[in-house]
C-alpha cells in the first residue's frame, strides 16, 4: 500500500479526543491507543537491537513483582505493561508507547529497596499513562509517523526503518521538563496506591543526584534531559508529604 493511501485512513481512524484521568485534561491525538501499542512493539525491537537484554531470573522476578504492583494501580488499565532489563552500567530507565518499560542493570544496583525501584517504575508508568511518548513522537515525526505504522504492519523498507530510528532517538533524548515533573507526581500517586513508601522517590533522587555528580554525559543518558534534581525532589516531597524544605529551592552546583 502506498503511503498516500495510508494517511487518510490513519487520520480518520486514529485522531480522537478523550479525557485523560491522570493528566486531568482533554487530549487529541492522531495516535489511537491501538496504534500506540503497535508503535511500542515496533520500537521495542529497535531497543533490543541497541541493548542486550538481561535474562537473570532473580532480577526479572524482582522487577516483575514491583512492576505488577505499580501497573496494577495505574490510571490506564487498557495496556499490558512489560518490564525488561538491559545491560548498561549507567542508571537509566525509559518507557515506550503502549506499555514496554526498560531499566538498566546500573539502575537496579542504585535502587536499594523495592520502594525505590517502585518509584522509578512509577515514574515510567506515569509517562505511559500520560501518553508522553506518543505525544513526543507525534510532535517530532509528523509525516514520518506513517513509517512507524508501516513497520507495525510488516513493511521494512528504508523509509520505514528511518522513521523507526527517529522515534527511537526521540525517546532516548528525553521528555520535556513539564512531562518529567508530571511523571514524578504520578509516581508518588502510584506508590501510595500500591502500598510503597512515597518518600522513597526522595531517597532515590538524592542518591541519583550524588551519583551523577561529575559523571560524563553518555550517549543515551536519560536523566540529562530532566529538570534540576532540586526541582524534582521538591515536586515529589510536596506530593508525598505536602511539605517542602529550604534546600529544595537550591539548584546545587553538582546538578
Amino acid at each position: 500500500m502506498r503511503f498516500a493511501g495510508i494517511l487518510p485512513a490513519l487520520l480518520l481512524a486514529g485522531c480522537a479526543t478523550s479525557y485523560n484521568v491522570a493528566t486531568e485534561q482533554q487530549e487529541s491525538l492522531l495516535i489511537s491507543p491501538e496504534r500506540e501499542v503497535q508503535m511500542g512493539d515496533s520500537i521495542s525491537r529497535r531497543v533490543e537491537e541497541e541493548f542486550t537484554l538481561v535474562r537473570d531470573p532473580e532480577l526479572l522476578a524482582r522487577l516483575d513483582r514491583v512492576g505488577s504492583r505499580i501497573s496494577g494501580v495505574a490510571d490506564r488499565r487498557d495496556l499490558l505493561y512489560r518490564f525488561s532489563i538491559v545491560e548498561e552500567k549507567e542508571p537509566n530507565a525509559f518507557a515506550l508507547p503502549g506499555g514496554p518499560v526498560y531499566v538498566t542493570t546500573g539502575l537496579l544496583g542504585l535502587a536499594r529497596s523495592d520502594d525505590e525501584l517502585a518509584a522509578v517504575l512509577g515514574h515510567e508508568v506515569g509517562h505511559i499513562v500520560a501518553r508522553h511518548a506518543a505525544k513526543r513522537i507525534q510532535g517530532a515525526l509528523g509525516m514520518e509517523l506513517l513509517q512507524i505504522v508501516a513497520i507495525s504492519t510488516g513493511a521494512a523498507d528504508a523509509r520505514a526503518r528511518y522513521g523507526l530510528d527517529l522515534a527511537f532517538a526521540s525517546l532516548m533524548t528525553g521528555y520535556s521538563q513539564l512531562d518529567e515533573l508530571e511523571a514524578d507526581r504520578l509516581s508518588v500517586r502510584y506508590l501510595k496506591r500500591a502500598g510503597y513508601q512515597p518518600t522513597a522517590s526522595i531517597d532515590f533522587l538524592t542518591r541519583l543526584r550524588d551519583h551523577t555528580h561529575n559523571q560524563p554525559i553518555r550517549r543515551f543518558s536519560y536523566f540529562r534531559s530532566h529538570p534540576y534534581f532540586a526541582e524534582r525532589i521538591r515536586t515529589v516531597r510536596a506530593e508525598a508529604t505536602g511539605q517542602i524544605q529550604f534546600d529544595d529551592y537550591i539548584n546545587r552546583a553538582q546538578e
